[in-house]
């Protein structure tokens, strides 16, 4: 009886310790083969979105007349009985690929939308600066409420 008392103890000791977290620094780990780190100009970040969401292809890409980079995007909703809400957000970047900011360490905004059943929803932003000579456009499911 004390030997499977001993056993369970250790089995105990050997789960607990296999299930605490590791402190210390985490590694970021790269993803180089993504999208976003291929320079495509939409992106995704839900992997349900493919289901749900259309992109017109190409993005159209212009200057407006201050010379600023203009870019436009028709979002359709693919699903048949219900609203999709999404958040999307232009990312600008320089001609070395540096992110552009309104503010230095500021983010750019997301855009909150909702897209009706079947409908195409034309996006369109226009860059802060004339610097700004590419673009990455992100969308993501809106985060619901807390």
């Amino acid at each position: 009886m004390q030997l499977r008392n001993w056993t369970l103890a250790g089995m105990m000791a050997v789960a607990a310790v296999g299930c605490s977290t590791p402190e210390g620094a985490y590694v970021a780990v790269a993803k180089p083969n993504s999208p976003e780190a291929a320079g495509a100009p939409v992106v995704l970040l839900n992997y349900d979105l493919k289901r749900t969401l259309a992109v017109d292809k190409p993005v159209i890409a212009d200057q407006d007349p201050a010379g600023r980079l203009r870019v436009q995007v028709g979002l359709r909703n693919r699903v048949d009985n219900e609203n999709l809400q999404i958040q999307v957000q232009t990312l600008w970047r320089n001609h070395a690929g540096r992110v552009l900011y309104a503010e230095p360490g500021s983010d750019a905004a997301w855009q909150t939308l909702t897209i009706s059943p079947n409908q195409t929803l034309p996006y369109s932003q226009t860059a802060l600066t004339a610097e700004a000579t590419q673009y990455t456009i992100r969308v993501r499911y809106t985060k619901p409420a807390k």
